[in-house]
């Protein structure tokens, strides 16, 4: 059961009427919507759980790069504690736990650390955690604080971003001013709160901004005058994030920033609408999630089976690539995966591909974690929130190999 975005406060003011265009295509990078249950346990037979490691590794801080290209090349290969601190069900400090998952704890992040990954990304829902006057509640940032400060003493690359606020932050003419009013809010007071954090610690603008609850959500004509008024749109509101960070002080003057086009698609990242937003520090990153393909990644009906003969289905690194990274842009894939459809020996075989491809582009991946392990759509889980073991040893190490330099 798939447990759709919460209705809050301003859905009413942005509602959006149907918009009619092609809105036949399945999505093809998208991320997983929550789970209604963790699925903390493996599928027989699928997967015999690595134990958690003994030893703690050795604290590296790796250092700063002096752009951002090399900066992403650095982070490496990275996880996402995914349906935690987005998740957005329950008020208060219990939000989350809300969608199924334990507290995360310093263990966890030391265990995702030692497992080998040197980068985080953790998503965190906002909007349903302030007033009226749009004021994040004290407990939920140093809660957020806490998590980060887990990440920052693992020394690892930590990104922070805005996560299941679509509906604040909707990138549509209409509804413009009420999302610069969000946006501009919010990252005034995290900018504010983390000023002090160095530069291991990044910023994302938004998740996935997108044309939600119309058949152009997830895929548009590259030439759709809606999808292109979109993009121009989430342009302006990401101008504006480093308009407001570069502000804010501290290290926030140097900080590394990433910023989406519309769903945090490849396809629109690439469209000629899309820019990169200007920046005094020439420190900006291209976030893009790419559960590619999406017949063998995503789609529970399409096929399992994986070879080097696909790999041209990953074309989207090239374009990527031509587009920002040989112009001195750095790209991020914030997310990506391949759910569990009972071949594991075919998504260690995609895993390999799929960051072999990245590394030789010059672009670090992040797992989607949400726990889910059992066979079916959705489920990324590769590391147990609650034992702390690992389910797919073999999908780690054919992804680590290719990060060991």
């Amino acid at each position: 059961m798939k447990k759709r975005l919460l209705a809050i406060t301003l859905a009413a003011i942005m509602a959006v009427g149907s918009l009619t265009g092609c809105g036949d295509k399945k999505k093809t990078e998208s991320k997983p919507t929550p789970t209604e249950a963790v699925q903390d346990t493996p599928t027989p037979g699928e997967s015999t759980p690595t134990p958690k490691p003994t030893e703690k590794p050795e604290i590296v801080i790796p250092e700063i790069a002096d752009n951002s290209i090399d900066f992403a090349k650095n982070m490496k290969l990275g996880w996402n504690l995914g349906n935690t601190l987005d998740a957005n069900s329950k008020p208060g400090l219990e939000a989350e736990t809300s969608w199924g998952q334990p507290k995360a704890t310093k263990e966890l992040i030391e265990a995702v650390h030692a497992a080998g990954f040197t980068s985080i990304r953790i998503p965190v829902s906002w909007g349903t955690h302030t007033d009226e006057e749009l004021n994040i509640d004290e407990e939920w940032m140093a809660r957020v604080h806490e998590v980060v400060d887990y990440a920052m003493d693992c020394g690892m690359f930590v990104i922070l971003n805005m996560h299941h606020d679509n509906d604040y932050y909707y990138p549509s003419d209409e509804h413009y001013e009420q999302s610069e009013k969000f946006l501009t809010t919010m990252w005034t007071q995290i900018a504010e709160s983390f000023k002090d954090y160095d530069e291991h610690l990044v910023f994302e603008s938004m998740n996935e901004p997108r044309l939600a609850g119309t058949p152009k959500e997830w895929w548009f004509n590259a030439n759709d005058p809606d999808g292109v008024a979109s993009i121009k749109c989430i342009v302006k509101l990401n101008q504006k994030f480093v308009d407001i960070v570069r502000a804010a002080g501290g290290c926030n003057a140097t900080r590394y920033l990433m910023v989406p086009s519309h769903a945090a698609s490849p396809d629109t990242a690439t469209n000629n609408a899309f820019t990169a937003p200007e920046d005094p520090a020439n420190r900006i990153m291209i976030s893009v999630h790419a559960y590619s393909p999406y017949d063998f990644a995503m789609n529970q009906n399409g096929y399992k089976n994986w070879d080097k003969s696909k790999e041209r289905d990953l074309a989207f690194m090239d374009n990527v690539k031509r587009k920002f990274i040989d112009k001195g842009i750095g790209v991020v894939i914030g997310e990506m995966g391949a759910t569990n459809k009972d071949n594991l020996e075919d998504r260690v075989a995609w895993a390999d591909s799929y960051t072999r491809m990245a590394v030789e582009r010059g672009m670090p991946c992040f797992w989607w974690d949400n726990s889910g392990v059992k066979v079916g759509e959705e489920n990324f889980g590769l590391i147990s929130r609650h034992g702390l073991y690992i389910f797919f040893q073999n999908i780690l190490d054919a992804m680590l190999k290719n990060y060991n330099y």
